[in-house]
């Protein structure tokens, strides 16, 4: 039985069409990282949130109030439901520091980006020169009934398709790097800046502490007396770092949006031109000997 040429080339530019796709966003992500670590570091946002803090179940003598620090002034007022929940804080801390950081979600992607570069840019260059072989071929050869070439049609098809993707991803991506650079530097007052408000206690000391870092505090405070473990002590000043350095970054987040989204919008728009122009020019340049 005869193949198709026609499915044939629907095959060939179908399967271009597709891994083209996933070369771009490829190429894309692969950009998005080197613009990350050389232009725009603090672009990268960690979605671990802030540590989890320690809140005790136990409540006053009376009954009336949850307990929310430790006393040592006398004696440890730990007992054994307090140190139940300080027990199921410490597995939801050290499960809060197993998760991914900014750094390692940034490398993550990058690894993933390369491995379907890897994948796809084989096969399209296979399939895409397949499909350039049997245009070459077919070139002078014309149909008895409609005088065409042999894949016009599909190809013309595929050429002005992959140009269309790209000037969608053009005007989405330069729509976006335009509205940044204009709310923060020429239209400031459009830039809306967002605030996280915590609550605030005083410490006995006179510290301003926030709520979720009483009992932290009041640990640290009261190790001795109360006879933690290092591994506990190790512990609480480390979540103490993290819970500076998560403040922190959410309060420089807001300031550092623009960041993040020239890093995503400026790839896409510096692979959309070139994508566009070659696609356009081909089709343009068949269009005139066809």
């Amino acid at each position: 039985m005869a193949q198709s040429p026609t499915i044939r080339n629907l095959y060939f530019y179908l399967v271009s069409f597709i891994a083209l796709g996933f070369v771009v966003g490829s190429g894309v992500y692969l950009l998005n990282y080197v613009a990350k670590v050389t232009v725009f570091p603090k672009a990268d946002i960690s979605y671990r949130g802030t540590p989890p803090g320690l809140y005790f179940t136990s409540t006053s003598k009376d009954g009336t109030a949850p307990v929310s620090t430790v006393e040592c002034a006398k004696t440890c007022s730990l007992t054994d439901t307090m140190r139940a929940d300080i027990a199921s804080w410490q597995q939801s801390y050290t499960s809060w520091r197993q998760q991914p950081t900014a750094a390692t979600n940034r490398s993550r992607g990058l690894v993933n980006a390369l491995s379907f570069l890897i994948v796809s840019l084989p096969i399209f260059w296979f399939h895409f020169r397949t499909a350039q072989k049997d245009h070459a071929e077919e070139m002078g050869q014309l149909m008895p009934a409609t005088g065409k070439r042999q894949g016009a049609t599909l190809r013309s098809i595929y050429f002005y398709l992959v140009a269309l993707s790209a000037v969608v991803m053009f005007i989405i991506s330069a729509g976006v790097t335009v509205n940044t650079v204009l709310k923060k530097w020429v239209v400031k007052s459009a830039e809306v800046a967002t605030t996280t408000i915590t609550p605030k206690a005083i410490a006995p000391n006179g510290t301003v502490l926030n709520t979720d870092a009483l009992a932290i505090s009041s640990l640290q405070t009261c190790a001795a007396t109360c006879n933690l473990t290092a591994d506990l002590q190790t512990q609480l000043r480390q979540w103490q770092v993290d819970y500076a350095q998560t403040q922190a970054d959410l309060t420089a987040q807001p300031s550092n949006d623009w960041q993040g989204t020239l890093a995503t919008s400026l790839p896409f728009l510096l692979a959309s031109i070139p994508l566009f122009w070659l696609h356009w020019r081909i089709a343009q340049k068949e269009r005139k000997v066809a």
